[in-house]
């Protein structure tokens, strides 16, 4: 039984990652009809951040916590005017495109100013695993869990209840309408890979202590979070949390009933079979396809 409420615990633990992740790639989908090929190297942004305020400039972890994702918000605005603002009148290819070539530049700049080697990040707080109905918990998977948690409750007040918020729903729905209420598009379409370079720096944040920031992880990272949107759902903001916690658990329970050897090619299979056998998604009605 342990082992059971480790290995769920383990899961959720990851796919609350994976699901900030691919809520990066639905915000962008949604506002732009394309895919933020960029999002990984954004969350290794956010963990060579987090290091770098917490390790070597010694702040305490709530100033690194916010200066991170403001930090990578901004640099994903700076992205957006640079290398996508110029595409969006062409095509949904062009802007994917740029992303990926704003991804190789992302990825080369970090390798520059960091090294390529994966970093460490000191875990949230210190102390030993706790003991969870027999189940040792390492300490930092309640804080993935609770900040997942608290940033799903922070975007459902901000979409709901800010007039920026309603204006990046608006533009999602209908970009024509939208502009002749006075909603600028473009100025929303910067906005929204602001928010998600902040969600993105808040997955490399959280799990760099477990996982370590830097190296190959922000290519990991996007495949898995890629994967989680499209089995959950890549129009719905909920479906691609389930997807994401979906895609953690069958991670970790493969990972102990077969081998650790197909740990990471999970998310590519579940990617694959998602899009041959339901493309809209597990969690989507038909109603939102």
């Amino acid at each position: 039984m342990s082992d059971i409420i480790q290995l769920i615990i383990g899961g959720i633990t990851m796919g609350c990652v994976y699901s900030l992740v691919a809520l990066g790639f639905h915000i962008i989908y949604n506002a732009t009809g394309a895919i933020n090929f960029a999002q990984g190297e954004q969350v290794i942004l956010g963990g060579v951040i987090a290091v770098t305020l917490s390790d070597t400039f010694k702040l305490p972890i709530p100033v690194t916590f916010v200066l991170t994702m403001l930090l990578a918000g901004i640099l994903g605005m700076i992205y957006e005017r640079l290398a996508i603002h110029p595409l969006l009148g062409v095509s949904e290819i062009a802007v994917i495109m740029g992303s990926i070539a704003a991804s190789i530049i992302f990825k080369h700049g970090i390798f520059i100013i960091w090294g390529d080697e994966e970093i460490f990040l000191s875990p949230f707080s210190a102390g030993p695993p706790v003991n969870l109905f027999g189940a040792p918990i390492i300490r930092q998977s309640f804080w993935i869990m609770g900040l997942t948690l608290a940033s799903l409750a922070f975007l459902w007040i901000f979409f709901k209840h800010t007039i920026m918020g309603k204006a990046i729903l608006a533009c999602s729905n209908n970009h024509t309408g939208a502009r002749l209420v006075g909603i600028s598009p473009t100025r929303v379409v910067a906005y929204t890979f602001g928010l998600s370079g902040g969600l993105g720096a808040l997955a490399g944040l959280i799990v760099a202590p477990i996982t370590f920031a830097g190296g190959p992880m922000g290519t990991v990272m996007a495949v898995k979070g890629f994967a989680a949107s499209i089995l959950g759902g890549l129009s719905n903001a909920t479906a691609v949390v389930l997807g994401g916690i979906v895609l953690g658990l069958l991670e970790f329970f493969i990972a102990r009933f077969i081998s650790t050897g197909y740990r990471d090619v999970i998310a590519l299979t579940v990617l694959l079979i998602a899009l041959v056998i339901r493309p809209e998604g597990l969690f989507v009605s038909g109603s939102e396809r």
